[in-house]
């Protein structure tokens, strides 16, 4: 049997908090301005890499978690696979109410 591996692709995005942004000294609000503000979608192996990959990026941007808008991974269909939470934690939703955790 031939089954062909679907390559998965997560999306980073990150956002201005606005409810963050006033509390921001100067330095920082114009920090703020010069963090990436482009949607793309890296291709990853797996889930596991999905949420290595949202963590860095984090972490190279210094986002916090209201900034923070990306981490949805879809197949080469654009089919939902699951979302990264901030905290790099898998969810099989983007619903977090319903959302249950993946075990990666």
């Amino acid at each position: 049997m031939n089954v062909k591996k679907q390559n998965l692709w997560v999306c980073l995005d990150s956002t201005v908090s606005e409810f963050r942004y006033f509390q921001l000294s100067l330095s920082e609000q114009i920090e703020e301005q010069f963090k990436d503000k482009e949607r793309v979608y890296f291709q990853v192996s797996n889930l596991a890499e999905a949420s290595e990959v949202c963590q860095r990026y984090i972490a190279h941007f210094n986002l916090g978690s209201s900034n923070w808008t990306g981490g949805r991974v879809i197949n080469d269909s654009s089919d939902f696979v699951a979302s990264i939470s901030y905290n790099g934690r898998i969810w099989d939703s983007e619903e977090y109410a319903e959302a249950k955790e993946i075990a990666a």
